[in-house]
């Protein structure tokens, strides 16, 4: 997992100023186990930054998602984002929209066997598993 100084060491390397705000994004991102919306994002920075805009939220998170920095869900039409770049499995409930971390060990094996067989140069891979989370699991199959 990537850690607070490495990302804006690369940001600044890349010659992207360094701002309270974009750090404050970047530590929220990592900290959290969730995968928030830039909305939620925009809410929990602006308590210690008032004066962030919902505007610095986007272009701070576009810029990441450019240097491929985070990774961006799509959730019922809504971007939500994740500083979990390694490969990994996202379990995503269809019913209240959470989204959990897999690590598995057997996606690289996956995705060596599918560009040999493609012949495809793989530069990343996203892998969605939808289903209901314990919560709702236990909510919708109760009798």
């Amino acid at each position: 997992m990537q850690q607070l100084k490495e990302i804006v060491d690369t940001l600044r390397n890349k010659g992207f100023r360094i701002t309270p705000q974009r750090t404050a994004i970047v530590d929220y991102l990592l900290k959290t186990e969730d995968h928030p919306s830039a909305e939620l994002i925009h809410r929990v920075v602006k308590k210690r930054y008032p004066m962030v805009s919902l505007s610095t939220i986007y272009k701070t998170l576009d810029l990441l998602k450019e240097k491929r920095l985070v990774n961006e869900i799509e959730v019922d039409g809504e971007a939500r984002f994740d500083a979990h770049t390694d490969e990994h499995i996202n379990l995503v409930c269809i019913n209240c929209g959470k989204i959990e971390d897999v690590d598995e060990e057997l996606l690289k094996d996956i995705q060596n066997k599918a560009a040999k067989k493609s012949k495809y140069l793989i530069l990343k891979s996203s892998f969605e598993l939808l289903g209901y989370c314990s919560n709702c699991k236990s909510k919708k199959f109760q009798k």
